[in-house]
């Protein structure tokens, strides 16, 4: 499901990728998302409730939603809305028992009823000592993601970055904001978690795009990431 050219001006259809889901092998192209290959595919269920497992499919295209995150290359809880695709990935949905498709989980559903919001803080304490066996199933079922234990995990790189005024987010105003500092004499770094797209020049403004702010810390460090690298900018 996919719609022809002149649509679709972010991914470059002379450039075929080839990836996994769920142990079926798919198309996509350059510039496509996890998500957006999928739905292109005709895959509309991509990942399940946290609570009730019930099936869900794209909504903020934002990397906003809980529920779409998917272990690319046995990595756990990369967002499927905002990940490049890239050729040869091997790509499982989390939070599933048996099949995505056919979810074993949905029974929580049933019982929905009976767990209200927080529902745990008020039972399974008696009889007495209970608590320890209930704990120990809650947390296997609250999990998101598995970490495998026999995959090769590297060390990432880590880089220092020093600037006069960082920029967090490239819209319009980030945009403008960004402009104005630089024009005032400012070193400036703009950030975004997406490609940025200005509508003005920005002429002397560094500009980091496809970078996650994780938060602005102590002493005025800010914590990014890109390309697996993680940014420590002050």
């Amino acid at each position: 499901m996919r719609l022809p050219p002149p649509f679709g001006f972010s991914i470059d259809r002379t450039r075929v990728l080839s990836f996994e889901f769920e142990g079926r092998e798919y198309t996509g192209y350059q510039g496509d998302t996890i998500a957006s290959a999928l739905i292109a595919n005709g895959v509309w269920i991509i990942g399940r409730s946290f609570k009730y497992h019930r099936p869900r499919s794209l909504l903020s295209l934002d990397s906003l939603d809980a529920n779409l995150l998917v272990a690319v290359n046995s990595e756990p809880n990369q967002p499927a809305e905002s990940t490049p695709l890239a050729d040869g990935m091997s790509i499982t949905a989390q939070n599933y028992f048996g099949s995505l498709r056919r979810d074993l989980g949905v029974f929580i559903g049933l019982l929905s009823r009976f767990l209200p919001v927080g529902f745990y803080y008020r039972a399974f304490y008696r009889p007495r000592g209970i608590w320890n066996y209930w704990e120990k199933l809650i947390r296997a079922l609250a999990g998101l993601g598995q970490i495998d234990r026999d995959h090769y995990w590297r060390r990432r790189p880590k880089k220092y970055d020093w600037t006069d005024v960082a920029v967090i987010g490239a819209g319009s105003e980030g945009c403008y904001a960004a402009k104005a500092a630089a024009e005032a004499g400012a070193d400036v770094l703009l950030l975004d978690a997406k490609s940025v797209v200005c509508s003005t020049e920005l002429d002397g403004v560094r500009i980091r795009q496809n970078c996650t702010v994780h938060g602005v810390y102590a002493d005025g460090w800010i914590g990014a990431s890109q390309s697996g690298i993680l940014h420590k900018i002050r």
